[in-house]
């Protein structure tokens, strides 16, 4: 059931973007680089998301958007050592992340003479991501005492989850329709879904929240 209602979902998103390249004033790519500030629980301070997707211009300020990112990360070790039986539990692994995001962009505001020549403009975009998060653990038990007692068990997890988003950004013209844009974004992505599933997992994984990033946007003729 869950699998036949995600497929319509797809099927809606697919329609809507075969109309919007039929109906588009103007087509420009975008090639972006995300990071969001995560705690101790993985490797690294931040994740990286990088990515790259279509702007459909129907006016001015109203440019639907859809895009397709990718991020990679490694989960911090959880180690538990007993000293009473001389044993070591350890869990490791990594989780990617491929991201399709789709929403309108509404510029809402512009600092300059005219839309056309603005020194920059401001816009927002409402998101509905659908990601497939996949997750990967190993779990090993290590006697010191008895090494026949040693236990190596791989896990793997993953899920398809559909959530909500919003990105605030400014955009500097360059040359032609070329642009720079600077934003941060805002989203309900629950990796705890899919980590605290995990074999022998101790830590409680929750939601990636807040990012700052940066997009380039190129003009593309149709």
């Amino acid at each position: 059931m869950k699998f036949y209602k995600f497929k319509k979902e797809i099927f809606s998103v697919l329609v809507m973007l075969s109309f919007s390249i039929v109906n588009a004033q103007a087509i420009r790519g975008f090639g972006n680089v995300t990071a969001y500030s995560v705690n101790n629980d993985f490797k690294k301070g931040a994740i990286v998301d990088i990515g790259g997707g279509a702007e459909f211009e129907f006016h001015p300020l109203f440019k639907p958007e859809v895009s397709l990112s990718y991020s990679l990360m490694g989960l911090n070790d959880q180690e538990f050592y007993d000293f009473d039986t001389n044993t070591l539990e350890k869990l490791y692994g990594d989780v990617y992340m491929l991201n399709f995001n789709v929403g309108p962009k509404i510029y809402f505001w512009y600092s300059g003479e005219t839309f056309d020549t603005a020194a920059c403009s401001y816009y927002i975009i409402p998101k509905l991501n659908m990601s497939r998060i996949v997750a990967n653990g190993n779990y090993q038990f290590i006697d010191y005492d008895d090494p026949q007692n040693n236990l190596i068990q791989k896990g793997h997890r993953a899920d398809w989850q559909h959530s909500f988003g919003l990105t605030l950004g400014m955009e500097f013209p360059i040359f032609n329709s070329d642009a720079i844009a600077l934003s941060v974004t805002v989203n309900k992505i629950n990796m705890g879904k899919t980590l605290n599933r995990l074999p022998y997992n101790n830590t409680d994984y929750g939601t990636l929240l807040a990012g700052a990033g940066i997009s380039y946007y190129f003009g593309i003729k149709k």
